[in-house]
């Protein structure tokens, strides 16, 4: 378990929270903290004990917050994981003088948040907390909160899903939340559902048999407030979980007060029968008949995905799979549904908002590195699975040293060759003639325009003289040429 002492934490003395629960109140942490690097933190200080509800004891309510942090201590990497992502649970204590002072948690994402512009009072931020979806129309516009946050109809069934799975994932463990309602939890619904679970600290084991939790106003279940039993359980965990599904699939006035899914502010044909009769067992007196989380929440799934049509891709391919770097490849795929195309690389690459419509066929990459390519397809109602393109390998071009290739092609080196004999020079012909047993070419000298050279046969010669001449000057250069050369060839050359 990780323990940290508060003057850790950079927080300022005097520094007033930036927010309060009924138990806690919230200070942002400056500092890092080792074992919880890269995550953004927040303290949650138990309240003094005069400023704790009527019956509730600080000494119990720290306890329970070391009980949390020491279960999710002893879980998987896995199970944790699963946990991070529907829950603000708790992840460390906080000592303050070597006493249990409080937790640590995450904060929670900026997306988690709306805008408001209220009519009276400065505009801000607020969590957008599934009590939203339970209001009319015209609270929204008084708190200035633009109303297509909430999502269409089908939304607030995917967010109804997405809650349930998140008390799924708390009861995979012998555990039971308790507290919850409509303003525990917040959500989003852009790009896709999500849940957030808050005030994880008041999770207790099923083993603790003092144990004490509360009640949100309006989810105090039968057997609680009949006084059949006294302490909570994952059936009343159900119970409440039934009231905020009915709630807000009831938007409007009185809808936090409603306890069947079939009422006046309900939305028609969001639940089939098969709905309602599971949402009138998990609100109903009757604990036996009570569904699991597990089992609305697949029910849920399922009403979504008869409601909607997700976007599917069929086929996913990359035009190369070895190319040059800095080459164009272009991605191909066929998909039906969709509004917007994504691409993933390596190193985290990623091309979104293509339009399927004008790319029907597929999209023209230059990603940075090789490594895989995948595809994904979304439209309003969320993303088909990923599908692996391929995978891309980049080859470079050797860098091109022509003085270095250069230097090594072999150079036979001929030595001492001879100066031609100028008597040769003398004993051509001032152009030439082409002749042949049967026919005999011969072309008038060309007039040129400088002078005659001084060199040129003797006056008088004979011309078979003139041919033994220059035969014989040819034949000695020729002889002299084949020595040089073979002389070279046989001693070799050192760069040979």
């Amino acid at each position: 378990m990780i323990v940290v002492d508060v003057g850790a934490l950079g927080i300022g003395h005097g520094v007033k929270p930036f927010a309060e629960g009924a138990v806690g109140a919230l200070f942002h942490v400056s500092n890092p903290v080792p074992g919880l690097e890269g995550r953004t933190l927040v303290f949650k200080r138990a309240k003094d004990q005069r400023e704790l509800p009527k019956g509730i004891d600080r000494s119990l309510v720290l306890a329970q917050m070391r009980t949390v942090v020491a279960m999710r201590n002893a879980m998987t990497a896995t199970e944790a994981a699963d946990l991070d992502e529907v829950t603000v649970w708790p992840l460390a204590m906080v000592q303050d003088g070597h006493k249990d002072d409080g937790i640590l948690i995450d904060l929670i994402a900026p997306e988690f948040f709306v805008d408001t512009k209220p009519a009276s009072g400065p505009a801000g931020k607020a969590l957008f907390e599934l009590q939203f979806l339970c209001t009319t129309d015209g609270y929204l516009d008084k708190m200035g909160i633009d109303r297509s946050v909430t999502g269409d109809a089908v939304m607030r069934v995917a967010l109804a899903a997405r809650l349930a799975y998140a008390i799924e994932i708390v009861h995979r463990h012998p555990v039971v939340f308790g507290d919850l309602h409509a303003k525990n939890a917040v959500a989003v619904t852009k790009p896709f559902a999500r849940v957030l679970l808050m005030d994880c600290d008041s999770v207790a084991e099923l083993s603790d048999s003092g144990r004490v939790q509360l009640h949100g106003p309006c989810f105090t279940p039968p057997e609680i407030a009949g006084k059949q039993q006294k302490l909570q359980d994952q059936k009343t965990d159900v119970y409440k979980l039934a009231l905020c599904i009915i709630r807000i699939l009831s938007p409007g006035k009185g809808a936090t007060q409603q306890m069947d899914p079939v009422n006046p502010t309900a939305i028609p044909d969001l639940l089939g029968k098969e709905g309602i009769t599971l949402l009138r067992r998990a609100a109903g007196r009757d604990r036996s008949a009570r569904p699991t989380a597990a089992e609305l929440r697949e029910y849920l799934v399922d009403r979504v995905l008869s409601l909607v049509r997700l976007p599917e891709l069929t086929a996913a391919a990359l035009s190369h799979s070895v190319a040059l770097r800095g080459s164009d490849i272009f991605v191909r795929w066929e998909q039906e549904y969709g509004t917007e195309v994504r691409i993933y690389g390596t190193g985290g690459f990623q091309l979104d908002g293509i339009d399927p419509v004008k790319h029907a066929t597929g999209f023209l990459i230059k990603p940075p590195t090789g490594g895989p390519i995948d595809v994904e397809v979304w439209n309003k109602h969320g993303a088909s699975p990923r599908v692996r393109a391929g995978y891309l390998d980049y080859y470079e071009l050797p860098a091109l040293d022509i003085a270095r290739q250069l230097g090594t092609i072999p150079r036979p080196e001929i030595r001492d060759l001879p100066a031609l004999d100028a008597g040769a020079f003398q004993a051509l012909q001032p152009f030439p003639v082409v002749t042949g047993p049967d026919l005999n070419f011969a072309s008038s000298a060309p007039t040129l325009n400088y002078p005659a050279p001084a060199f040129g046969p003797v006056p008088g010669t004979p011309a078979a003289a003139i041919d033994r001449t220059v035969g014989d000057a040819m034949k000695r250069l020729n002889r002299v040429l084949r020595g040089r050369l073979g002389q070279a060839l046989n001693e070799g050359d050192p760069k040979w």
